[in-house]
């Protein structure tokens, strides 16, 4: 997995406010105090965005640093909110963020974005031409794996994989938890080819049973390609239905473009977007929690969080969802054109677990609220 090389922080913020207007947002940046800034952006159609920047590699994010970012944001109507540092964010920033819809970008999601979108150059205008941390190549897989095998391990959700099997306790299994690669080029480097060994046998495994159960959730089925050359899409259960505290019946769809009531919205060049939409039921007797921007889309090692819509959204009720009563919710997420495949999951922050379930009688239309 890429991670975006460090930044002097003031070439980090400038770096942010690049990123946003290549994404056509006219921006400025005003500081803060305390080694704060704040990057605010408005869109040709009046989406307005503000982000909130910590710069320094040592900087930990607190609750007490977003709260009242967040609460100024919405006071202001802002529709993207964001939050970025070069160093970490605690876990209940992470869970804060989760409910509140806000974006938080580090060195590995960054790193991410500029390779997916092909980014280099913007990166290299801060740097002295570098781009990613590197690591060293220790040892070699000792065999090829022949191509349909790397193709399908290529579709694994192996960031899901790996948050499942945290949660088992010794040392040998979270010796095999840090050992399993991000993507199959991964496999060329880290550690002996003996473990190597072992851990692609655990992911064709994983392949062949056409789940995780043995790790804990379960992969759901393939849902619709919509059309041909449409993204085929499977979903990963973050507990299994008899402990789960909600179960989302699923369907999706691919498009180049949606309408919503009297709205259109096109797919950006080079992209295609992927709607999914969901009923969404707690089954405890307490309300459940499960927000937009928990609701992650993952392809070839990248994730990918939903795709704001201008004066529209899938999720007119927020994040909860009350017991024994289908709320149905959708969400719509722009990916490569050359995408095929996909897995929906849940962020390990969110509150509750969900058990999808896919249903190819539901429509995976999105709905004007």
């Amino acid at each position: 997995m890429a991670r975006l090389v460090e930044l002097e922080p003031t070439k980090f913020v400038r770096f942010l406010s690049d990123l946003w207007t290549q994404r056509n947002w006219q921006t400025n940046v005003q500081p803060r105090g305390e080694g704060r800034y704040l990057i605010q952006g408005q869109r040709g159609d009046g989406t307005k965005g503000m982000m909130l920047v910590l710069p320094t590699v040592d900087t930990s994010v607190e609750f007490d640093h977003v709260r009242g970012f967040v609460a100024h944001a919405k006071k202001r109507q802002i529709d993207v909110t964001a939050i970025a540092t070069q160093g970490e964010f605690t876990d209940k920033v992470r869970g804060f963020a989760t409910k509140h819809d806000v974006t938080l970008l580090d060195l590995d999601s960054l790193g991410e974005t500029v390779e997916d979108e092909d980014l280099e150059e913007t990166v290299k205008q801060y740097t002295d031409g570098e781009v990613y941390e590197t690591a060293e190549v220790e040892f070699g897989l000792p065999f090829d794996l022949p191509e349909p095998v790397a193709n399908a391990l290529s579709s694994l959700p192996l960031d899901s994989v790996r948050e499942r099997l945290s949660g088992f306790a010794g040392e040998s299994d979270v010796s095999l938890r840090d050992r399993l690669p991000s993507s199959v080029d991964d496999l060329k480097s880290g550690s002996p080819p003996s473990v190597r060994v072992v851990v692609v046998a655990v992911l064709l495994l994983v392949l062949a049973l056409g789940s995780v159960a043995a790790l804990g959730p379960m992969v759901d089925g393939l849902g619709t390609q919509g059309g041909q050359g449409g993204v085929a899409v499977s979903a990963l259960s973050s507990a299994p239905s008899s402990s789960s505290d909600m179960v989302a019946r699923w369907n999706s769809k691919t498009t180049d473009s949606i309408t919503v009531g009297n709205n259109s919205y096109t797919a950006p060049d080079g992209k295609q977007f992927v709607v999914v939409a969901l009923d969404v039921t707690a089954s405890e007797s307490s309300p459940g929690t499960l927000s937009q921007s928990a609701l992650v889309f993952e392809s070839d090692g990248v994730r990918y969080g939903y795709q704001p819509l201008t004066n529209t959204t899938g999720f007119e009720t927020g994040s909860l969802f009350a017991p024994n009563e289908s709320t149905r919710v959708w969400t719509v997420y722009s990916v490569p054109a050359n995408t095929t495949t996909g897995t929906l999951l849940v962020r390990s922050s969110n509150e509750d677990t969900v058990t999808f379930v896919h249903d190819e009688t539901m429509s995976a239309e999105p709905t004007d609220a």
